[in-house]
């Protein structure tokens, strides 16, 4: 997430970029070449460039991008996410904006490291909009925090710049900022007004 333009009256936020677009057609082409190039070689070969073009298909179609508009002058909070198969347009009050929350989660990625499977913890944060009636809108994708290994340690990088602007999100429309921790973390609950 990160704000294209703010004034004393409008804010303008944006998540999403054409990354997944991009990856999704290197997978479509890159699935093309190794079946073409690679089907004498191989019989597998047209399968696994085949397999490579649907999921850069499958990317192309999920891929969304969401913008916020909130204009203090008509009171309105405009909310728009794109993708390619369809978007998703809606207005709502800037006065029925309960909260903004960002909401941090442990989950447990499997990964394999010298022939051994290991569970590493990552630490997953995405921010909403809540509203007074309790129905909640995405505010950006969720994040994951990118973890380094040095030796039996993991070090992690969190969600900070996240948080940040969602706090700053929250004092420009004046209402309060709740960031929600996980068990397991050192200060719980984070409540600014």
């Amino acid at each position: 997430m990160k704000i294209e333009r703010q004034t004393s009256d409008e804010l303008i936020l944006t998540e999403g970029s054409t990354a997944g677009l991009i990856v999704g057609a290197a997978l479509v082409v890159g699935g093309a070449v190794v079946g073409y190039l690679l089907r004498q070689q191989s019989p597998y070969a047209v399968w696994i460039g085949l397999a490579l073009s649907v999921i850069g298909i499958g990317i192309i179609l999920f891929a969304s991008s969401i913008t916020v508009r909130a204009d203090k002058k008509s009171g309105q909070l405009h909310y728009e996410k794109k993708r390619i198969v369809g978007a998703k347009n809606s207005s709502y009050a800037i006065g029925d904006v309960f909260r903004i929350e960002t909401r941090k989660q442990w989950r447990v990625d499997n990964t394999s490291q010298d022939n051994q499977n290991m569970q590493q913890p990552q630490l997953v944060a995405q921010s909403v909009i809540v509203f007074k009636n309790g129905s909640e809108l995405a505010l950006d994708h969720q994040k994951t925090s990118s973890t380094t290994t040095v030796g039996g340690v993991a070090l992690m990088s969190g969600q900070g710049a996240e948080t940040a602007l969602a706090a700053q999100v929250a004092q420009f429309l004046g209402v309060p900022f709740q960031e929600i921790m996980p068990p397991n973390m050192n200060s719980g609950m984070n409540v600014q007004f």
